[in-house]
């Protein structure tokens, strides 16, 4: 039986969806579970490079990545898979990364997540700028306070620890993955590699533009709930998100993408 399920929600994005699985590097067999949140039209369940196999789930209406990702995940876990894999619709996964984090959990057993670092493009293809992710755990402990440590479709993780500590909450609209990351750092080991393993798309349309004061606003929730007065991180992640929430989302594509200007000079 296949490993590894790689779970997809996608919503009105079939170009991105067929551009996504077109494009998967073929060095682990994979379950592709795509999850439609309701789309108008209907998603069409493409093609899949072999050895993967892909499965299509459909929800009537769309009720949001939250919700998605959930149903997606209560199947997967009544398949009995070991490990589940992120990606979104339009993201390229980069050669290498499902081997390189297959073998770093099934190497590190007391590790229940993995990530990396990550590329952003535009909608051309053009890449605008890169994030890098601290790769040891106590220093993702301590910055989770601050930030989220972790890309969405970037990381992997053991089924066995949603059996643990639960699903996605719905309480957090558009930052459900920085809360579970958040529950998981708190409770087990967690880790970036320290190479590049995915090419995500900034996207006009996606979660983190389109809705980003709520995005902002549940990250403060988050950082709320789990604030400790005893790390500077924890004020320093509060006082940041408060500050992004009258900053225009142009500002800050802007600096990051002349920062990112600004290293390839250097």
């Amino acid at each position: 039986m296949c490993k590894v399920a790689l779970l997809i929600p996608v919503y009105n994005n079939q170009t991105g969806l067929e551009r996504s699985l077109s494009t998967l590097p073929t060095e682990v067999p994979l379950d592709v579970v795509v999850v439609d949140d309701g789309s108008e039209p209907p998603i069409s369940q493409p093609k899949v490079p072999e050895p993967h196999r892909i499965f299509l789930l459909r929800l009537q209406q769309n009720q949001g990545i939250e919700h998605a990702l959930n149903y997606g995940l209560k199947w997967i876990l009544e398949g009995k898979y070991e490990y589940v894999a992120r990606l979104d619709a339009g993201d390229i996964v980069l050669p290498g990364r499902f081997t390189k984090q297959l073998r770093f959990l099934e190497s590190h057993p007391d590790y229940v997540l993995i990530g990396g670092q990550v590329r952003f493009v535009d909608i051309s293809g053009r890449e605008v700028f890169r994030e890098r992710f601290p790769t040891e755990y106590k220093d993702i402990r301590r910055i989770m306070h601050a930030r989220n440590c972790f890309i969405h479709p970037a990381v992997m993780w053991r089924t066995a620890v949603l059996r643990e500590i639960g699903l996605y909450s719905d309480q957090y609209k558009a930052a459900e993955d920085f809360e579970l990351f958040f529950r998981m750092a708190r409770r087990y080991k967690v880790a970036n590699l320290d190479e590049y393993v995915v090419q995500c798309e900034v996207n006009p349309t996606g979660i983190s533009l389109s809705k980003r004061r709520r995005q902002v606003l549940s990250r403060l929730r988050v950082m709320l709930r789990y604030f400790d007065p005893w790390k500077k991180e924890s004020w320093l992640g509060v006082l940041k998100n408060t500050l992004l929430l009258y900053i225009p989302v142009a500002w800050v594509l802007n600096l990051k993408t002349k920062l990112e200007n600004k290293r390839g000079w250097l």
